[in-house]
């Protein structure tokens, strides 16, 4: 079956290229692939075992960052550099390198600016015989492992890395627009927003262009090489609250096009909510008492709740379990594998509820998806879409090349993380839809109707819930009126037990876009849960006051 879908993709990732990219000699692909053909054939150690996939990777990328605070430039950097990512395993298909949890990392090396110059194939040679060296002592000590372990016939049955047909990609670099002129003047007039709310003691409005280029080849014979475009806009605000609560506050707003960006005007209104939020949050109530009772998530807030419970600790990911030669307790905590895997084909939340990757979709309903990418850095094209929870029932995970006893095939999902400097398996565009939905006038009006019926005085709105600044709102019960509160916090927001009594969701969605998983989540607006535990978060430092006040000019 697999060969099957591996022929299938192969054949669309074809068709497609062949209306996309004339190219069909790029001269950075060229040396990566001389320079890698040369070390797979003459990488050997004596006693150790050749390897068997060599991988290498050119990142093309230019950076554009502008910052501004109080209508002032204060920061401005314009830079490109070019990065190689090799990637090495040791041994077969079957039992090799992959498996093995890595002790070490091996950090991007700086390679030349020029297509042709010698310094591409000199950083790959550096590169590849060290990862070598490496690999093949981890390939010795693993077969040494496994050979005093029992396996059962299906661990023994299971590759260490899947097989793949190659695949011939190669599409065109993006133009960036920089134009400095416009992107200086919009940053002096946003930030000088600030200067209207005497209780922000600092505050700056930066812009981040990312634009890259990745250019790869593998031994298998794939080459592909395709762009990834990046725009950011950040908000970062500081207050002190009377109690001495020191808070910072940050908005992000990201999109791959220019297009897609804000406006002056309408980032000058976001720059002011911001301000007004925090001012705000300085000036509300700590709490002092826990709650448990009907929560309703709106806005971000519902992705930012799917993303603690489901995609940042990797729980919709498919992890196989690592073979560590005497591994050091973190490092056996790192090669337990995933055990949501476990739950396949089981409940996992309320039957109305589906997620779904769209990763290979680049339009939702006529908006482009920031988490689209044509293929992965594994060389596999994405589905458009993959059902991860089907009615609550857990069908699917994230998946990359390294096969799992129930995820036995790469759905493309593995990208390099410009975070941590590693390739990892990571979700693109996620859509998260209920079919129990109700407008958000009925949302809330259930949400008091539920806090009634369990004899509470109010209940809690949620409408951010990430990095600290978490914008908690009682609604009471008797007014419907609402207290915005600080400090308060979800008791565990992995515990998946409140997602299996879901009582309703909002007919309308959003878009929210992540820069630290290079992701799209679409998402009703508000989300009802039935019970979750609230209770205040532990560790705020309270300051003493500034002797001598902010200055004035």
């Amino acid at each position: 079956m697999n060969t099957i879908k591996n022929i299938l993709m192969l054949a669309f990732v074809l068709i497609f290229t062949s209306g996309v990219s004339a190219q069909t000699q790029n001269p950075v692909i060229s040396a990566i692939q001389k320079e890698v053909d040369r070390n797979m054939a003459e990488l050997r150690l004596d006693g150790m075992a050749p390897p068997f996939f060599v991988c290498y990777s050119v990142l093309d990328m230019n950076f554009y960052s502008l910052n501004a605070s109080l209508g002032t430039i204060i920061n401005e950097q314009d830079f490109n550099i070019r990065r190689g990512v090799p990637r090495l395993f040791v041994g077969d298909y079957m039992r090799n390198t992959a498996k093995v949890t890595a002790a070490r990392t091996f950090p991007m090396a700086v390679t030349s600016l020029h297509d042709n110059a010698t310094g591409v194939p000199i950083t790959i040679w550096r590169g590849l015989d060290d990862m070598y060296k490496d690999a093949a002592e981890r390939y010795k000590a693993y077969l040494a492992t496994l050979s005093q372990r029992t396996q059962t016939p299906e661990e023994a049955e299971l590759p260490d890395f899947q097989r793949m047909e190659p695949v011939n990609m190669l599409l065109q670099p993006k133009n960036v627009n920089i134009d400095k002129p416009y992107w200086e003047n919009y940053l002096r007039k946003a930030s000088e927003v600030a200067k209207q709310y005497p209780e922000i003691l600092s505050s700056s409005v930066s812009l981040l262009v990312r634009n890259v280029m990745t250019y790869t080849y593998n031994t298998e014979g794939s080459r592909y090489a395709f762009p990834n475009t990046f725009y950011q806009l950040r908000i970062l605000v500081n207050v002190r609250a009377d109690d001495g609560q020191d808070i910072n506050y940050t908005v992000w707003i990201e999109n791959s096009t220019f297009e897609q960006m804000p406006d002056l005007a309408a980032f000058t209104e976001i720059c002011k909510k911001t301000m007004e939020n925090l001012v705000a949050f300085s000036k509300a109530p700590v709490i002092d008492i826990g709650y448990n009772g009907p929560v309703l998530f709106e806005g971000e807030g519902v992705s930012d709740i799917f993303r603690r419970a489901f995609f940042m600790n990797n729980r919709l990911v498919a992890s196989p379990r690592m073979t560590q030669p005497n591994p050091t307790a973190q490092q056996a905590q790192g090669q337990a594998g995933n055990d949501f895997e476990l739950s396949m084909g089981r409940r996992v939340m309320s039957r109305s509820i589906t997620v779904k990757s769209i990763t290979g979709q680049e339009f939702h309903n006529g908006q482009r998806l920031n988490g689209y990418y044509p293929i992965d850095s594994e060389g596999i094209v994405p589905d458009k879409e993959l059902m991860l929870i089907e009615d609550g029932v857990l069908r699917n995970l994230l998946s990359g090349r390294r096969p799992t006893q129930r995820v036995q095939s790469s759905n493309g999902h593995t990208r390099f993380d410009f975070n941590s400097n590693q390739w990892q398996v990571m979700p693109g565009n996620i859509l998260i839809n209920s079919r129990d939905t109700y407008s958000n006038d009925e949302l809330r009006k259930q949400l008091i109707e539920a806090a009634k019926d369990e004899d509470l005085d109010y209940a809690y709105v949620v409408r951010r819930y990430f990095f600290g600044i978490n914008l908690f709102y009682r609604v009471y019960v008797e007014d419907g009126r609402e207290e915005l509160v600080r400090g308060a916090m979800i008791s565990d927001d992995t515990n998946l037990r409140p997602f299996n009594r879901i009582l309703g969701a909002s007919d309308k969605e959003r878009i929210s876009s992540f820069s630290e998983m290079q992701s799209s989540i679409i998402y009703p607006d508000a989300m009802l849960f039935e019970e979750m535990q609230i209770t205040r978060m532990p560790n705020i430092q309270f300051r003493r006051p500034y002797i001598v006040p902010k200055p004035t000019n």
